[in-house]
C-alpha cells in the first residue's frame, strides 16, 4: 500500500521558521515565521525521545558479508538520480522476499552493517547510507521507519532509521537538534 504522504508536502516548525518537504519539486523549502514562543499552560513537547539500545551484539555471522555487499550493490545503482520519493516508494516494498530469516534484532543488524562499513573506502551520505542499510535489514526480514528531519539557521537536513522511538545506526547526540518532518512507517 502506497502512503499518501509521499504525494504531499511535509511541514515542520524549527525555531523562528516552517520547513517544507516538495515532495514533487524534491526540494525544501525554508520560511521565516517568528512567533511568540510563549508557553502554554499544559503543553507538552511533541518531538520523540530518541533513545538509543543498550549494547548491540556487532559480531559477525555467516553470511553477514554477502548480505551486506549486495545491500550496498542495490542500493548505489538505484540511489543516483532518482528523487527521494521514488527511493521510498521502492523501500515500502523492501522485504517482501527476505534471503534469510536472522534471529539477531534489527539493533544488533544495524552494528553488525555499521561496522563493516567502517572497511569501505568512504563515507556515505546519510540518505545512502540509510537507504542501504534499509536493504541490509529486510535481507534479514526486519524492517524499521525512515525518518528525515531538518534544522534552521543554519538549515540542515538529516534522516536515520528507527522503530518507535529507538534509533537504528544513529547516535541520539548526532539527530538531538533535528526536528522531525516526515517518517515512512515500515516497522
Amino acid at each position: 500500500m502506497l502512503s499518501l504522504d509521499l504525494f504531499g508536502a511535509p511541514t515542520a516548525r524549527c525555531g523562528d521558521g516552517v520547513v517544507t518537504l516538495d515532495f514533487e519539486a524534491d526540494a525544501y523549502s525554508c520560511h521565516y515565521d517568528p512567533v511568540d514562543h510563549g508557553w502554554e499552560v499544559g503543553a507538552e513537547p511533541r518531538l520523540p525521545i530518541w533513545r538509543e539500545p543498550e549494547a548491540p551484539d556487532d559480531r559477525l555471522e555467516a553470511g553477514d558479508r554477502r548480505l551486506f555487499m549486495r545491500a550496498w550493490c542495490a542500493a548505489l545503482p538505484s540511489f543516483f538520480r532518482k528523487p527521494i520519493r521514488s527511493l521510498m516508494i521502492e523501500a515500502m516494498h523492501l522485504g517482501q522476499a527476505p534471503f534469510r530469516r536472522s534471529a539477531a534484532s534489527a539493533h544488533d543488524l544495524a552494528a553488525r552493517f555499521e561496522r563493516m562499513n567502517l572497511y569501505l573506502p568512504y563515507r556515505a551520505p546519510c540518505l545512502l547510507r540509510a537507504y542501504a542499510l534499509l536493504h541490509y535489514l529486510s535481507y534479514h526480514g526486519r524492517s524499521a521507519d525512515w525518518v528525515i528531519g531538518v534544522q534552521l539557521f543554519p538549515f540542515r537536513a538529516h534522516c536515520w532509521l528507527a522503530i518507535d522511538d529507538m534509533l537504528i545506526g544513529e547516535r541520539v547526540h548526532l539527530i538531538e537538534d533535528y526536528v522531525p518532518i516526515f517518517r515512512l512507517r515500515q516497522s
